[in-house]
């Protein structure tokens, strides 16, 4: 599927509803915390076009055998005398091949998920605009704004009938307290607004048979043609602190969700996000050292709602724990080493089963180091990684599905979160000295499971080939 009319305008809708009611999202965003610099006054800017190709039977269900994609993305940022503004603009194509199982543009994100069984070629375009500034109030004080909305339409041969089209919508209004030129605190209010409709298509008198998964691969058969929305709402506060050499961030949302239409059944699903980190760094025989330590909390409730009120179906509860130290040398062709530990725990329970809940435990390791050797800079990782998951009341070698529970879609599933892999990535970066600012970046990754997978394969490669231009 090529990039098609239907995206291309209401990529336009969007872009026009952002600049008419946000009009602040033209001047650029997700900048972070801008630091503002009265006495130097500069901007810069970079151009880039890139293409890959990833395959391997080592993936989830979700996953295509083969797949490519190309893209373009630019961004700028300039700091004026009192105030400093950040913007950029991407689009980017993916076409993969034998997909099937979840419906949705990001599976797994919501509580609730469809389900169709016919592999084939799926495509995607994903078009995105970020913006935002902060300007100099006086007596310490500083005020902006950062914004970003995407939009992302994705679609099946025609014979397999469905499509997808979405948007994500995010907010900060932010106010900054600068106490001297290395130390300030950033308060923001955030306002998320997502947005998804899966649309099944019916040709001629057959009527698509999906399957309603409502939490852990548990639900049942839909004969429905049309469109399924979903849309979820958070809002809530950021903070961070920084300073020279101390840095400490805080979000907390809240969200409520709806989803369902005629056909289909309704539901609900609240929930809330708590994510936190604290990064200190020290300067130490010509080293820069640096830790960060971070901690994630998220819930989704998912409950039918019906005449008699809401019923619960399934709780998703899910950590994440994280720990990098990266030593940055100041001198030498060697540029930095460390290492990045991230653990994750789920918990999931579901009503429709009796009780029924998977508890799983997932740990990586990742060591990385980059190189310079003049014009060429080279990163190097290797990483590892594996977990634990436990089904109770069920065999993982269980592999019969039945009109409630897709249990082998569920099996391979986990089993490709859960298996042990290791591998290797780098990327070479070139700057080509003729010409200054442009480049070229060549990255690669190879990931292999320790055994065979339920979707039956050990390796997974990914290359990508960049062309870019630094202003």
């Amino acid at each position: 599927m090529t990039f098609n009319y239907f995206f291309m305008k209401n990529l336009f809708k969007t872009g026009l509803f952002a600049l008419l009611f946000f009009p602040l999202l033209a001047q650029g965003q997700e900048i972070g915390l801008i630091r503002l610099d009265p006495d130097r006054p500069d901007s810069q800017g970079e151009a880039a076009l890139w293409g890959g190709v990833e395959q391997g039977r080592f993936r989830s269900v979700d996953m295509p055998l083969f797949q490519w994609s190309a893209g373009a993305r630019a961004a700028g940022v300039r700091h004026g005398k009192n105030t400093s503004w950040k913007g950029s603009l991407s689009i980017e194509q993916k076409t993969g091949m034998e997909m099937a199982s979840s419906m949705f543009l990001e599976p797994g994100y919501f509580p609730v998920d469809l389900l169709e069984f016919t592999p084939g070629t799926k495509s995607r375009e994903t078009g995105r605009l970020e913006a935002g500034f902060l300007t100099d109030l006086g007596y310490e004080w500083a005020a902006g704004i950062k914004g970003s909305v995407q939009a992302a339409y994705s679609g099946k041969r025609t014979d397999l009938r469905h499509s997808a089209f979405g948007l994500n919508i995010r907010l900060e209004p932010t106010v900054t307290y600068v106490m001297d030129d290395n130390m300030g605190l950033a308060s923001s209010y955030v306002f998320r607004l997502r947005t998804e409709q899966v649309h099944a298509k019916k040709t001629g008198e057959d009527t698509p048979s999906l399957f309603l998964d409502k939490g852990m691969r548990y639900g049942g058969f839909v004969d429905a043609a049309g469109a399924f929305p979903v849309m979820e709402l958070s809002h809530g506060f950021s903070e961070l602190f920084y300073s020279e050499e101390f840095t400490a961030g805080l979000e907390w949302l809240w969200k409520r969700g709806q989803a369902g239409a005629a056909g289909f059944g309704e539901f609900k699903f609240p929930g809330s996000t708590v994510s936190v980190f604290v990064e200190q760094s020290f300067l130490a025989d010509n080293t820069d050292h640096r830790y960060r330590i971070s901690y994630g909390r998220e819930r989704d409730q998912l409950r039918a709602i019906d005449a008699d009120g809401s019923t619960a179906l399934s709780d998703r509860l899910s950590r994440r724990f994280g720990l990098r130290y990266e030593a940055r040398f100041l001198h030498g062709a060697v540029k930095g080493v460390g290492i990045d530990l991230d653990g994750r725990r789920w918990v999931e329970r579901s009503a429709l089963s009796g009780g029924d809940q998977t508890k799983r435990n997932l740990g990586t390791a990742t060591l990385f180091s980059s190189f310079s050797f003049g014009p060429v800079d080279l990163v190097v990782e290797a990483l590892a990684g594996g977990g634990l998951w436990r089904d109770r009341g069920r065999s993982r070698d269980e592999e019969e599905d039945t009109g409630s529970r897709q249990t082998v879609n569920w099996l391979k599933q986990m089993d490709y979160q859960m298996v042990p892999r290791y591998g290797v990535a780098g990327a070479i970066l070139w700057r080509i000295t003729a010409v200054k600012g442009l480049y070229l970046q060549l990255d690669g990754q190879w990931n292999r499971s320790l055994r065979l997978t339920k979707m039956g394969g050990y390796n997974r490669e990914i290359g990508n080939l960049t062309v870019g231009y630094k202003f």
